[in-house]
């Protein structure tokens, strides 16, 4: 049942600006030096019941007519099978096209959230559309009370790069586990695979700015592995993500992982990526980071 009374109050608005004059010098992206309006967001998300949200963003990067215009597009569903509440495992699912949730820097490779102005050497992301399930499982109603619950992210989604249809019958999937063994420490795997993907088609899953297939591929496809670890001194109360507003005193990451392109009629490519930051609040309003990748 869809309650659609007080619309305007399920209605919710927000989004992220960036802007200034940017110098990289000549062996960068802003080599003559220009402003630009490198970030910029603007999502709804309309909530018509406790259970779904529709969420969709426009990308207004440089307010031009970026593609896709609508980088996320899906609906979530939290706790959509209540027989789950008595029991250890909790549940929620995305449809549509979303970001998914491969390794940590993907939730804050931005100008805004990001804790340094620029993104990692490796910049790991990947956009797309397909299903994503996630949940926790509380290990303590399983009799292992000592430990806490264990996060899990499993999706499935089309692999080639662009909206509309799939160009091959293959899938990409991605799966992830998450853990706090101890309160200051947090620790995940992330595993993707982008399923055969032609001889033409590029993969969502960029690295580094590469996502497509050298000259003369006839078929290939690409597997990327990483694991992330954080130590947050003097924890705060403020969630995980994004770390630049965070509330803990320091912040410590690193990050390590692998990709291999098998890649037919062509060369195959593999390598390692990864980087180490950390983060200071030097009080409320001020902070200080570095990062090496």
């Amino acid at each position: 049942k869809v309650d659609l009374a007080n619309t305007l109050s399920k209605l919710k608005m927000k989004g992220r600006f960036a802007a200034g004059y940017f110098d990289s010098g000549k062996s960068g992206s802003y080599p003559s030096g220009s402003f630009n309006v490198p970030e910029a967001k603007l999502q709804f998300s309309f909530q018509p019941d406790d259970f779904n949200t529709f969420v969709l963003r426009f990308n207004l990067n440089n307010a031009t007519a970026n593609s896709p215009l609508l980088d996320y597009l899906y609906l979530q569903s939290k706790d959509f099978l209540p027989f789950l509440k008595p029991t250890p495992f909790s549940l929620s699912g995305r449809l549509g096209r979303f970001k998914l949730g491969f390794g940590e820097e993907t939730w804050s490779n931005n100008l805004v959230e990001s804790v340094v102005p620029s993104n990692s050497a490796g910049n790991i992301g990947v956009s797309d559309e397909g299903l994503e399930l996630a949940g926790k499982v509380d290990l303590a109603k399983l009799g292992l009370t000592q430990l806490k619950p264990l996060g899990w992210v499993f999706s499935v989604s089309d692999g080639n790069s662009g909206v509309g249809s799939d160009t091959t019958g293959a899938k990409a999937f991605m799966g992830k586990l998450y853990y706090n063994p101890i309160d200051p420490v947090y620790l995940s795997a992330s595993y993707y695979n982008s399923g055969n993907l032609g001889g033409i088609s590029n993969s969502e899953m960029s690295i580094a700015g590469i996502a497509a297939p050298p000259a003369g591929t006839t078929k290939w496809d690409r597997a990327v592995w990483e694991v992330d670890a954080r130590y947050d001194i003097g924890k705060g109360k403020k969630p995980l993500e994004p770390i630049a507003y965070s509330d803990s005193k320091a912040i410590l990451r690193i990050s390590y992982g692998q990709f291999s392109d098998d890649i037919t009629g062509a060369a195959e490519r593999s390598g390692q990526f990864g980087f180490a930051e950390g983060t200071y609040n030097l009080n409320k309003k001020f902070f200080t980071a570095a990062r090496y990748s």
